[in-house]
Protein backbone atom coordinates (compact mmCIF):
# COMPACT_ATOMS: atom_id res chain seq x y z
CA UNK A 1 0.00 0.00 0.00
CA UNK A 2 1.27 3.43 -0.88
CA UNK A 3 -0.88 5.21 1.71
CA UNK A 4 -0.43 3.50 5.07
CA UNK A 5 -1.14 4.54 8.63
CA UNK A 6 1.17 7.26 9.92
CA UNK A 7 2.22 7.54 13.56
CA UNK A 8 3.15 10.82 15.22
CA UNK A 9 3.95 11.87 18.79
CA UNK A 10 2.61 14.91 20.64
CA UNK A 11 3.45 16.40 24.02
CA UNK A 12 0.58 17.92 25.96
CA UNK A 13 1.07 20.30 28.90
CA UNK A 14 -1.96 20.20 31.15
CA UNK A 15 -1.32 23.56 32.88
CA UNK A 16 -1.12 25.58 29.66
CA UNK A 17 -3.17 23.40 27.32
CA UNK A 18 -0.29 23.43 24.82
CA UNK A 19 -0.06 20.54 22.37
CA UNK A 20 3.44 20.28 20.92
CA UNK A 21 4.48 18.03 18.04
CA UNK A 22 7.49 15.86 18.90
CA UNK A 23 9.94 15.92 15.95
CA UNK A 24 10.29 12.13 15.76
CA UNK A 25 10.16 11.84 11.95
CA UNK A 26 13.10 10.29 10.15
CA UNK A 27 12.02 7.50 7.78
CA UNK A 28 9.16 7.29 5.33
CA UNK A 29 6.21 5.36 6.80
CA UNK A 30 8.12 4.72 10.03
CA UNK A 31 6.52 3.27 13.16
CA UNK A 32 6.96 4.40 16.77
CA UNK A 33 6.74 2.11 19.78
CA UNK A 34 7.98 1.43 23.33
CA UNK A 35 7.01 4.94 24.47
CA UNK A 36 8.04 5.55 28.10
CA UNK A 37 9.00 8.31 30.53
CA UNK A 38 12.47 8.22 32.04
CA UNK A 39 14.89 10.25 34.09
CA UNK A 40 14.96 11.06 37.80
CA UNK A 41 12.06 13.47 37.43
CA UNK A 42 10.27 11.57 34.68
CA UNK A 43 10.91 14.62 32.54
CA UNK A 44 12.06 12.96 29.31
CA UNK A 45 10.34 10.69 26.82
CA UNK A 46 11.96 7.73 25.11
CA UNK A 47 10.70 5.71 22.17
CA UNK A 48 11.75 3.30 19.44
CA UNK A 49 11.44 4.40 15.84
CA UNK A 50 11.68 1.84 13.07
CA UNK A 51 11.70 2.27 9.30
CA UNK A 52 9.05 0.59 7.17
CA UNK A 53 11.65 -1.90 5.93
CA UNK A 54 11.91 -3.06 9.56
CA UNK A 55 15.64 -3.37 9.07
CA UNK A 56 16.67 -0.17 10.89
CA UNK A 57 15.65 1.16 14.30
CA UNK A 58 16.75 3.65 16.94
CA UNK A 59 16.18 4.23 20.63
CA UNK A 60 15.50 7.95 20.91
CA UNK A 61 15.06 10.45 23.75
CA UNK A 62 12.97 13.62 23.56
CA UNK A 63 13.61 16.52 25.92
CA UNK A 64 10.56 18.81 26.11
CA UNK A 65 12.68 21.61 27.60
CA UNK A 66 14.83 21.88 24.48
CA UNK A 67 12.46 20.30 21.92
CA UNK A 68 15.35 18.05 20.85
CA UNK A 69 15.37 14.37 19.87
CA UNK A 70 18.62 12.52 20.58
CA UNK A 71 19.47 9.10 19.18
CA UNK A 72 20.88 6.84 21.90
CA UNK A 73 21.20 3.37 20.30
CA UNK A 74 20.93 2.26 16.66
CA UNK A 75 20.43 -1.19 15.11
CA UNK A 76 20.54 -2.25 11.45
CA UNK A 77 20.44 -5.58 9.61
CA UNK A 78 20.38 -6.71 5.98
CA UNK A 79 18.18 -9.37 4.38
CA UNK A 80 16.24 -9.90 7.60
CA UNK A 81 14.00 -7.91 9.87
CA UNK A 82 15.05 -6.54 13.24
CA UNK A 83 13.56 -8.27 16.22
CA UNK A 84 13.37 -6.33 19.43
CA UNK A 85 12.49 -6.62 23.09
CA UNK A 86 11.23 -3.90 25.45
CA UNK A 87 13.82 -1.44 26.72
CA UNK A 88 14.75 -2.33 30.31
CA UNK A 89 16.57 -0.34 32.99
CA UNK A 90 18.65 -1.33 36.01
CA UNK A 91 17.09 1.34 38.24
CA UNK A 92 13.45 1.80 39.15
CA UNK A 93 11.22 4.16 37.18
CA UNK A 94 13.38 3.72 34.05
CA UNK A 95 16.54 5.11 35.63
CA UNK A 96 20.10 3.80 35.65
CA UNK A 97 21.82 1.74 32.99
CA UNK A 98 19.94 0.29 30.00
CA UNK A 99 19.61 -3.45 29.39
CA UNK A 100 19.33 -3.73 25.60
CA UNK A 101 18.66 -6.81 23.44
CA UNK A 102 20.28 -7.18 20.01
CA UNK A 103 21.14 -9.74 17.32
CA UNK A 104 24.19 -7.79 16.15
CA UNK A 105 26.44 -10.88 16.46
CA UNK A 106 23.93 -13.08 14.63
CA UNK A 107 22.54 -14.36 17.95
CA UNK A 108 20.12 -12.62 20.32
CA UNK A 109 21.93 -11.30 23.42
CA UNK A 110 21.75 -8.65 26.13
CA UNK A 111 24.03 -5.60 26.36
CA UNK A 112 24.52 -3.02 29.09
CA UNK A 113 24.50 0.66 28.11
CA UNK A 114 24.85 3.73 30.26
CA UNK A 115 21.69 5.76 30.62
CA UNK A 116 22.85 8.14 27.89
CA UNK A 117 23.47 5.33 25.36
CA UNK A 118 27.17 4.46 25.73
CA UNK A 119 27.93 0.74 25.48
CA UNK A 120 29.52 -0.66 28.64
CA UNK A 121 29.70 -4.39 28.04
CA UNK A 122 27.93 -7.45 26.69
CA UNK A 123 25.93 -9.29 29.32
CA UNK A 124 25.58 -12.54 27.34
CA UNK A 125 27.32 -13.97 24.31
CA UNK A 126 27.81 -17.16 22.32
CA UNK A 127 26.03 -19.33 19.72
CA UNK A 128 22.73 -19.43 21.62
CA UNK A 129 19.82 -17.06 22.19
CA UNK A 130 18.91 -15.04 25.27
CA UNK A 131 15.11 -15.00 25.30
CA UNK A 132 13.61 -13.02 28.15
CA UNK A 133 14.48 -10.87 31.18
CA UNK A 134 13.10 -12.48 34.34
CA UNK A 135 14.43 -9.81 36.70
CA UNK A 136 17.11 -7.15 37.10
CA UNK A 137 18.54 -6.81 40.60
CA UNK A 138 20.37 -3.49 41.04
CA UNK A 139 21.54 -4.31 44.58
CA UNK A 140 22.97 -7.70 43.70
CA UNK A 141 24.11 -6.37 40.31
CA UNK A 142 22.61 -9.35 38.52
CA UNK A 143 20.48 -10.06 35.48
CA UNK A 144 18.13 -13.05 35.67
CA UNK A 145 17.08 -14.26 32.24
CA UNK A 146 15.87 -17.23 30.20
CA UNK A 147 17.60 -18.60 27.11
CA UNK A 148 17.51 -21.45 24.59
CA UNK A 149 20.17 -23.47 22.79
CA UNK A 150 22.98 -23.17 25.33
CA UNK A 151 22.94 -26.62 26.96
CA UNK A 152 24.68 -29.38 24.93
CA UNK A 153 22.86 -32.60 24.13
CA UNK A 154 19.36 -31.13 24.52
CA UNK A 155 16.58 -30.00 22.24
CA UNK A 156 17.68 -26.50 21.21
CA UNK A 157 14.29 -25.09 22.13
CA UNK A 158 14.38 -26.14 25.78
CA UNK A 159 14.09 -22.93 27.81
CA UNK A 160 16.51 -22.67 30.73
CA UNK A 161 17.04 -19.91 33.26
CA UNK A 162 20.29 -18.19 34.19
CA UNK A 163 21.85 -15.39 36.17
CA UNK A 164 24.80 -13.22 35.18
CA UNK A 165 26.57 -10.26 36.72
CA UNK A 166 25.93 -6.84 35.23
CA UNK A 167 29.61 -6.83 34.31
CA UNK A 168 28.90 -9.78 31.97
CA UNK A 169 30.76 -12.25 34.18
CA UNK A 170 29.74 -15.28 36.19
CA UNK A 171 26.91 -16.67 34.06
CA UNK A 172 25.20 -19.51 35.93
CA UNK A 173 22.64 -22.14 34.89
CA UNK A 174 19.84 -22.19 37.48
CA UNK A 175 17.91 -25.28 36.34
CA UNK A 176 19.78 -28.32 35.05
CA UNK A 177 16.90 -30.69 34.22
CA UNK A 178 16.63 -31.60 30.52
CA UNK A 179 13.25 -29.92 30.01
CA UNK A 180 11.49 -26.71 29.04
CA UNK A 181 11.39 -24.42 32.11
CA UNK A 182 9.12 -21.52 33.01
CA UNK A 183 10.12 -19.28 35.95
CA UNK A 184 8.09 -16.87 38.08
CA UNK A 185 10.14 -14.64 40.38
CA UNK A 186 8.83 -12.28 43.11
CA UNK A 187 10.22 -8.75 43.40
CA UNK A 188 12.75 -9.83 46.01
CA UNK A 189 14.41 -12.19 43.47
CA UNK A 190 15.28 -14.50 46.38
CA UNK A 191 13.14 -17.40 45.12
CA UNK A 192 11.48 -18.63 41.97
CA UNK A 193 8.69 -21.03 41.10
CA UNK A 194 9.91 -23.26 38.29
CA UNK A 195 7.41 -25.34 36.26
CA UNK A 196 9.04 -27.65 33.75
CA UNK A 197 8.14 -30.46 31.36
CA UNK A 198 8.66 -31.85 27.84
CA UNK A 199 6.21 -33.42 25.40
CA UNK A 200 7.49 -36.75 26.77
CA UNK A 201 8.20 -35.74 30.39
CA UNK A 202 5.73 -35.51 33.28
CA UNK A 203 5.24 -31.87 34.40
CA UNK A 204 6.81 -30.90 37.69
CA UNK A 205 6.84 -27.68 39.73
CA UNK A 206 9.49 -26.80 42.30
CA UNK A 207 10.58 -23.85 44.43
CA UNK A 208 14.20 -22.75 43.93
CA UNK A 209 16.39 -20.22 45.66
CA UNK A 210 18.30 -17.58 43.70
CA UNK A 211 21.19 -19.97 43.11
CA UNK A 212 18.88 -22.51 41.48
CA UNK A 213 18.87 -24.98 44.37
CA UNK A 214 15.55 -26.80 44.83
CA UNK A 215 14.27 -25.96 48.31
CA UNK A 216 10.83 -27.54 47.94
CA UNK A 217 8.98 -29.88 45.58
CA UNK A 218 5.57 -28.36 44.93
CA UNK A 219 3.75 -30.71 42.54
CA UNK A 220 4.29 -33.59 40.11
CA UNK A 221 1.51 -34.59 37.73
CA UNK A 222 0.02 -38.04 38.35
CA UNK A 223 -0.50 -39.90 35.05
CA UNK A 224 -1.47 -43.27 36.49
CA UNK A 225 -5.16 -43.13 35.55
CA UNK A 226 -4.32 -41.77 32.10
CA UNK A 227 -1.80 -44.53 31.46
CA UNK A 228 -4.35 -47.12 32.58
CA UNK A 229 -6.42 -46.26 29.50
CA UNK A 230 -3.55 -47.28 27.20
CA UNK A 231 -2.39 -43.70 26.66
CA UNK A 232 1.19 -43.28 25.43
CA UNK A 233 3.60 -40.38 25.31
CA UNK A 234 4.52 -38.86 21.95
CA UNK A 235 8.13 -39.31 20.88
CA UNK A 236 10.75 -36.69 20.04
CA UNK A 237 13.13 -36.95 17.09
CA UNK A 238 15.94 -35.05 15.38
CA UNK A 239 16.68 -35.13 11.65
CA UNK A 240 18.86 -33.08 9.33
CA UNK A 241 17.50 -30.33 7.12
CA UNK A 242 17.85 -30.59 3.34
CA UNK A 243 21.36 -29.12 3.65
CA UNK A 244 22.45 -32.28 5.50
CA UNK A 245 23.93 -30.20 8.33
CA UNK A 246 21.29 -28.29 10.31
CA UNK A 247 19.42 -30.11 13.06
CA UNK A 248 15.64 -30.06 12.72
CA UNK A 249 13.50 -31.09 15.69
CA UNK A 250 10.12 -32.77 15.73
CA UNK A 251 7.51 -34.84 17.60
CA UNK A 252 5.79 -38.07 16.59
CA UNK A 253 2.43 -39.55 17.59
CA UNK A 254 1.63 -43.24 16.99
CA UNK A 255 -1.59 -45.20 17.47
CA UNK A 256 -1.81 -46.71 20.95
CA UNK A 257 -2.07 -50.13 19.29
CA UNK A 258 0.98 -49.48 17.12
CA UNK A 259 2.34 -52.59 15.36
CA UNK A 260 5.92 -52.28 14.03
CA UNK A 261 5.21 -55.02 11.49
CA UNK A 262 2.59 -52.93 9.69
CA UNK A 263 2.95 -50.03 7.23
CA UNK A 264 1.44 -46.70 8.26
CA UNK A 265 0.78 -43.56 6.22
CA UNK A 266 2.54 -40.51 7.66
CA UNK A 267 0.84 -37.11 8.06
CA UNK A 268 2.60 -33.81 8.73
CA UNK A 269 0.95 -31.10 10.81
CA UNK A 270 2.76 -27.98 9.59
CA UNK A 271 3.24 -24.30 10.25
CA UNK A 272 6.18 -22.72 8.45
CA UNK A 273 6.82 -19.75 10.75
CA UNK A 274 8.74 -17.46 10.56
CA UNK A 275 7.52 -16.32 13.99
CA UNK A 276 7.20 -19.89 15.34
CA UNK A 277 7.78 -23.42 14.09
CA UNK A 278 4.76 -24.67 16.06
CA UNK A 279 6.56 -27.79 17.27
CA UNK A 280 5.28 -28.48 20.80
CA UNK A 281 7.87 -28.37 23.60
CA UNK A 282 5.76 -28.86 26.73
CA UNK A 283 3.54 -31.67 27.96
CA UNK A 284 -0.16 -31.96 27.20
CA UNK A 285 -2.29 -34.97 28.13
CA UNK A 286 -4.64 -34.48 25.17
CA UNK A 287 -3.89 -33.70 21.56
CA UNK A 288 -5.83 -33.58 18.30
CA UNK A 289 -2.73 -35.08 16.68
CA UNK A 290 -3.06 -38.14 18.90
CA UNK A 291 -6.72 -38.40 17.90
CA UNK A 292 -5.67 -38.45 14.24
CA UNK A 293 -2.94 -41.02 14.91
CA UNK A 294 -5.50 -43.30 16.58
CA UNK A 295 -7.18 -43.79 13.20
CA UNK A 296 -4.10 -45.59 11.85
CA UNK A 297 -1.51 -42.90 11.04
CA UNK A 298 1.92 -41.77 12.07
CA UNK A 299 1.47 -38.04 12.74
CA UNK A 300 4.40 -35.64 13.11
CA UNK A 301 5.27 -32.04 13.78
CA UNK A 302 8.58 -31.02 12.24
CA UNK A 303 10.48 -27.75 12.02
CA UNK A 304 12.25 -26.11 9.09
CA UNK A 305 14.95 -23.54 8.48
CA UNK A 306 13.41 -20.10 8.66
CA UNK A 307 10.71 -21.37 10.98
CA UNK A 308 11.54 -19.68 14.27
CA UNK A 309 13.50 -16.75 15.72
CA UNK A 310 14.70 -18.95 18.60
CA UNK A 311 17.95 -19.81 16.86
CA UNK A 312 20.46 -17.71 14.93
CA UNK A 313 19.47 -14.74 12.82
CA UNK A 314 20.67 -16.72 9.78
CA UNK A 315 18.34 -19.61 10.64
CA UNK A 316 15.42 -17.27 11.23
CA UNK A 317 15.87 -15.23 8.05
CA UNK A 318 16.33 -18.25 5.76
CA UNK A 319 12.98 -17.57 4.09
CA UNK A 320 13.41 -13.82 3.66
CA UNK A 321 12.30 -12.82 0.12
CA UNK A 322 10.92 -16.37 -0.34
CA UNK A 323 7.94 -16.63 1.97
CA UNK A 324 6.15 -19.38 0.04
CA UNK A 325 8.72 -22.09 -0.71
CA UNK A 326 11.44 -21.91 1.91
CA UNK A 327 10.23 -24.59 4.33
CA UNK A 328 9.20 -27.37 1.95
CA UNK A 329 12.61 -28.97 1.29
CA UNK A 330 13.24 -29.54 5.01
CA UNK A 331 9.79 -31.10 5.53
CA UNK A 332 10.36 -33.54 2.68
CA UNK A 333 13.92 -34.35 3.75
CA UNK A 334 12.76 -35.01 7.30
CA UNK A 335 10.08 -37.50 6.22
CA UNK A 336 12.54 -39.30 3.96
CA UNK A 337 15.01 -39.71 6.83
CA UNK A 338 12.31 -40.99 9.18
CA UNK A 339 11.17 -43.52 6.55
CA UNK A 340 14.74 -44.80 6.14
CA UNK A 341 15.04 -45.24 9.89
CA UNK A 342 11.57 -46.73 10.45
CA UNK A 343 10.37 -49.37 7.95
CA UNK A 344 6.81 -49.05 9.29
CA UNK A 345 6.47 -45.59 7.63
CA UNK A 346 4.93 -45.81 4.15
CA UNK A 347 6.63 -43.03 2.20
CA UNK A 348 4.23 -43.55 -0.72
CA UNK A 349 1.33 -42.36 1.44
CA UNK A 350 2.23 -38.92 2.79
CA UNK A 351 -0.35 -36.39 3.95
CA UNK A 352 0.00 -32.79 5.10
CA UNK A 353 -2.29 -30.28 6.81
CA UNK A 354 -2.13 -26.90 8.49
CA UNK A 355 -4.12 -23.82 9.40
CA UNK A 356 -3.49 -20.18 8.43
CA UNK A 357 0.23 -20.06 7.53
CA UNK A 358 0.11 -23.85 7.74
CA UNK A 359 -2.74 -23.81 5.23
CA UNK A 360 -0.59 -21.69 2.93
CA UNK A 361 2.29 -24.15 3.29
CA UNK A 362 0.01 -27.16 2.74
CA UNK A 363 -1.28 -25.78 -0.55
CA UNK A 364 2.27 -24.93 -1.67
CA UNK A 365 3.33 -28.51 -0.89
CA UNK A 366 0.47 -29.87 -3.00
CA UNK A 367 1.13 -27.51 -5.91
CA UNK A 368 4.87 -26.88 -6.24
CA UNK A 369 7.00 -29.56 -7.98
CA UNK A 370 8.65 -31.79 -6.84
CA UNK A 371 6.68 -31.64 -3.59
CA UNK A 372 3.41 -32.02 -5.48
CA UNK A 373 4.57 -35.54 -6.36
CA UNK A 374 5.66 -36.37 -2.82
CA UNK A 375 2.61 -35.20 -0.86
CA UNK A 376 -0.48 -37.16 -1.85
CA UNK A 377 -3.22 -35.62 0.33
CA UNK A 378 -3.53 -32.15 1.83
CA UNK A 379 -6.03 -30.30 4.03
CA UNK A 380 -5.50 -26.54 3.89
CA UNK A 381 -7.63 -24.44 6.24
CA UNK A 382 -7.84 -20.63 6.18
CA UNK A 383 -4.56 -20.27 4.33
CA UNK A 384 -3.04 -16.90 3.39
CA UNK A 385 -2.59 -18.12 -0.18
CA UNK A 386 -1.99 -14.62 -1.54
CA UNK A 387 0.00 -12.68 1.02
CA UNK A 388 -0.20 -9.62 -1.21
CA UNK A 389 -3.75 -9.14 0.13
CA UNK A 390 -2.91 -10.13 3.69
CA UNK A 391 -2.28 -7.43 6.31
CA UNK A 392 0.53 -5.01 5.59
CA UNK A 393 2.82 -5.72 8.51
CA UNK A 394 3.16 -9.52 8.52
CA UNK A 395 4.08 -9.87 4.86
CA UNK A 396 6.40 -6.87 4.82
CA UNK A 397 8.08 -8.01 8.01
CA UNK A 398 8.70 -11.63 7.10
CA UNK A 399 9.02 -11.59 3.30
CA UNK A 400 10.80 -8.25 3.05
CA UNK A 401 10.36 -4.98 1.20
CA UNK A 402 12.62 -3.52 -1.45
CA UNK A 403 13.00 0.15 -2.31
CA UNK A 404 12.41 1.34 -5.89
CA UNK A 405 13.13 4.84 -7.20
CA UNK A 406 10.67 6.25 -9.72
CA UNK A 407 13.27 7.49 -12.18
CA UNK A 408 15.50 4.41 -12.50
CA UNK A 409 13.51 1.53 -11.09
CA UNK A 410 16.63 0.40 -9.26
CA UNK A 411 16.04 -1.53 -6.09
CA UNK A 412 17.77 -1.09 -2.78
CA UNK A 413 17.70 -3.22 0.32
CA UNK A 414 19.25 -0.83 2.82
CA UNK A 415 17.84 2.09 4.70
CA UNK A 416 14.55 3.50 3.58
CA UNK A 417 14.56 7.01 2.17
CA UNK A 418 12.20 9.71 3.37
CA UNK A 419 11.83 12.85 5.41
CA UNK A 420 14.18 13.49 8.27
CA UNK A 421 12.97 15.06 11.45
CA UNK A 422 13.25 18.77 12.06
CA UNK A 423 14.50 20.16 15.36
CA UNK A 424 16.79 17.53 16.88
CA UNK A 425 15.59 14.77 14.55
CA UNK A 426 18.70 14.43 12.43
CA UNK A 427 18.35 17.43 10.07
CA UNK A 428 19.38 17.12 6.46
CA UNK A 429 18.57 18.84 3.18
CA UNK A 430 15.13 17.26 3.07
CA UNK A 431 14.16 18.55 6.52
CA UNK A 432 10.60 19.82 6.54
CA UNK A 433 9.29 22.77 8.50
CA UNK A 434 7.21 22.44 11.63
CA UNK A 435 4.93 25.09 13.13
CA UNK A 436 6.50 27.34 15.75
CA UNK A 437 6.38 25.29 18.98
CA UNK A 438 6.08 28.51 20.99
CA UNK A 439 2.88 29.50 19.23
CA UNK A 440 -0.04 27.52 20.74
CA UNK A 441 -2.90 26.67 18.41
CA UNK A 442 -6.54 27.08 19.25
CA UNK A 443 -7.34 23.57 18.14
CA UNK A 444 -5.65 20.39 17.00
CA UNK A 445 -7.30 20.72 13.58
CA UNK A 446 -5.73 24.11 13.09
CA UNK A 447 -2.37 22.68 14.08
CA UNK A 448 -2.63 19.93 11.45
CA UNK A 449 -3.83 22.38 8.79
CA UNK A 450 -0.84 24.64 9.43
CA UNK A 451 1.53 21.70 9.36
CA UNK A 452 0.12 20.48 6.04
CA UNK A 453 0.40 23.97 4.56
CA UNK A 454 4.05 24.19 5.60
CA UNK A 455 4.79 20.83 4.01
CA UNK A 456 3.04 21.78 0.76
CA UNK A 457 4.90 25.07 0.55
CA UNK A 458 8.23 23.34 1.05
CA UNK A 459 7.40 20.66 -1.52
CA UNK A 460 6.59 23.33 -4.06
CA UNK A 461 10.02 24.83 -3.60
CA UNK A 462 11.88 21.65 -4.42
CA UNK A 463 13.38 21.24 -7.85
CA UNK A 464 12.62 18.29 -10.12
CA UNK A 465 15.58 16.30 -8.84
CA UNK A 466 14.49 16.60 -5.23
CA UNK A 467 10.97 15.47 -6.14
CA UNK A 468 12.17 12.01 -7.15
CA UNK A 469 10.33 9.66 -4.85
CA UNK A 470 11.26 6.33 -3.39
CA UNK A 471 8.61 3.65 -3.32
CA UNK A 472 8.39 0.33 -1.54
CA UNK A 473 7.93 -2.82 -3.57
CA UNK A 474 6.95 -6.33 -2.53
CA UNK A 475 5.54 -9.41 -4.20
CA UNK A 476 5.13 -12.58 -2.19
CA UNK A 477 4.89 -15.69 -4.41
CA UNK A 478 1.39 -17.17 -4.17
CA UNK A 479 -0.12 -20.63 -4.36
CA UNK A 480 -2.61 -19.21 -6.86
CA UNK A 481 0.00 -19.12 -9.60
CA UNK A 482 0.73 -22.84 -9.06
CA UNK A 483 -2.84 -24.12 -9.46
CA UNK A 484 -2.17 -26.02 -12.70
CA UNK A 485 0.28 -28.33 -10.87
CA UNK A 486 -2.23 -30.06 -8.59
CA UNK A 487 -1.93 -33.87 -8.70
CA UNK A 488 -3.09 -35.17 -5.31
CA UNK A 489 -6.21 -34.77 -3.23
CA UNK A 490 -6.69 -31.28 -1.79
CA UNK A 491 -9.35 -29.97 0.62
CA UNK A 492 -9.62 -26.20 1.06
CA UNK A 493 -11.67 -24.53 3.81
CA UNK A 494 -12.24 -21.00 5.06
CA UNK A 495 -14.63 -19.03 7.22
CA UNK A 496 -16.63 -16.58 5.14
CA UNK A 497 -16.08 -13.68 7.58
CA UNK A 498 -12.49 -14.45 8.52
CA UNK A 499 -11.12 -11.15 9.86
CA UNK A 500 -7.54 -12.36 10.08
CA UNK A 501 -6.84 -14.11 6.77
CA UNK A 502 -9.46 -12.69 4.43
CA UNK A 503 -11.49 -15.43 2.68
CA UNK A 504 -10.44 -13.84 -0.61
CA UNK A 505 -7.13 -15.68 -0.14
CA UNK A 506 -8.86 -19.06 -0.50
CA UNK A 507 -11.37 -17.85 -3.11
CA UNK A 508 -8.51 -16.76 -5.39
CA UNK A 509 -6.95 -20.23 -5.18
CA UNK A 510 -10.33 -21.88 -5.77
CA UNK A 511 -10.84 -19.72 -8.85
CA UNK A 512 -7.39 -20.61 -10.21
CA UNK A 513 -7.96 -24.34 -9.67
CA UNK A 514 -11.28 -24.18 -11.50
CA UNK A 515 -9.70 -22.27 -14.39
CA UNK A 516 -6.98 -24.96 -14.51
CA UNK A 517 -9.73 -27.64 -14.66
CA UNK A 518 -8.45 -29.30 -11.48
CA UNK A 519 -10.60 -31.42 -9.18
CA UNK A 520 -10.46 -30.57 -5.49
CA UNK A 521 -12.72 -30.22 -2.45
CA UNK A 522 -13.87 -26.95 -0.91
CA UNK A 523 -15.91 -26.06 2.18
CA UNK A 524 -17.00 -22.65 3.44
CA UNK A 525 -17.81 -22.31 7.14
CA UNK A 526 -20.73 -19.83 7.15
CA UNK A 527 -20.56 -17.02 9.68
CA UNK A 528 -17.17 -18.17 11.00
CA UNK A 529 -13.97 -16.25 11.47
CA UNK A 530 -10.41 -17.57 11.51
CA UNK A 531 -10.89 -20.36 14.04
CA UNK A 532 -14.31 -21.72 12.93
CA UNK A 533 -15.79 -21.38 16.43
CA UNK A 534 -18.71 -23.80 16.93
CA UNK A 535 -17.92 -25.46 13.60
CA UNK A 536 -14.44 -26.56 14.72
CA UNK A 537 -15.64 -30.05 15.58
CA UNK A 538 -17.28 -30.43 12.17
CA UNK A 539 -14.06 -29.35 10.47
CA UNK A 540 -11.90 -31.70 12.58
CA UNK A 541 -14.11 -34.62 11.57
CA UNK A 542 -13.87 -33.57 7.92
CA UNK A 543 -10.08 -33.53 8.19
CA UNK A 544 -9.91 -37.01 9.73
CA UNK A 545 -12.34 -38.46 7.20
CA UNK A 546 -10.46 -36.89 4.30
CA UNK A 547 -7.19 -38.58 5.30
CA UNK A 548 -8.93 -41.88 6.08
CA UNK A 549 -10.60 -41.87 2.64
CA UNK A 550 -7.54 -40.98 0.59
CA UNK A 551 -4.68 -42.53 2.60
CA UNK A 552 -6.35 -45.57 4.17
CA UNK A 553 -9.11 -46.30 1.65
CA UNK A 554 -11.55 -46.18 4.57
CA UNK A 555 -14.25 -44.19 2.79
CA UNK A 556 -16.78 -42.61 5.10
CA UNK A 557 -18.74 -41.11 2.21
CA UNK A 558 -18.87 -44.31 0.14
CA UNK A 559 -17.68 -42.43 -2.95
CA UNK A 560 -14.00 -43.37 -3.03
CA UNK A 561 -12.69 -44.95 -6.23
CA UNK A 562 -10.84 -48.23 -6.01
CA UNK A 563 -7.66 -46.49 -7.10
CA UNK A 564 -7.80 -44.34 -3.94
CA UNK A 565 -7.95 -47.34 -1.65
CA UNK A 566 -4.79 -48.23 0.20
CA UNK A 567 -3.85 -50.71 2.85
CA UNK A 568 -6.43 -50.59 5.66
CA UNK A 569 -5.85 -50.38 9.35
Amino acid sequence: EENVEQTELYYYTEDTGELKHIPAEKWKDQTLSDLHWCGEGHDKIRFIRRDRLQRNEELCEYDPATDKVTVLITESVENAYIERQPTRYVGEHNTGDIVWWSERTGWGHYYLYSHDGVLKNALTSGPWRAENVNAIDAKKKKLYFSAVGREPGENLYNTHDYSVGLDGKGIKLLDSEDADHSWQMPKSNDYAVDAYSRVDLVPKTVLRDESGKVVMDLETMDLSELEATGWRMPERFVVKSADGVTDIFGNMWKPFDFDPHKKYPIILNVYPGPQTEAVSQTFTPTSSLQELAQLGFIVIQIGNRGGTPQRSNAYHSYGYYNLRDYGLADKKAGVEQLALEHPWIDIDRVGIFGHSGGGFMTAAAMLLPPYSEFFKVGVSSSGNHDNNIYNQNWSEQHHGLKVVTDDSGQQGGGRAGGRRGGRGGGGGDDEYLLPDPDNPFASFDAFLQQKQQNQEEQQGQKDEKDQKKEKFEIHVPTTVELAANLKGKLLLTTGDIDNNVHPGNTIRLVNALINANKRFDFMIMPGQRHGYGPMSGYFNNMLKEYFCTHLLGDDYSGSSDEKDKGEGR
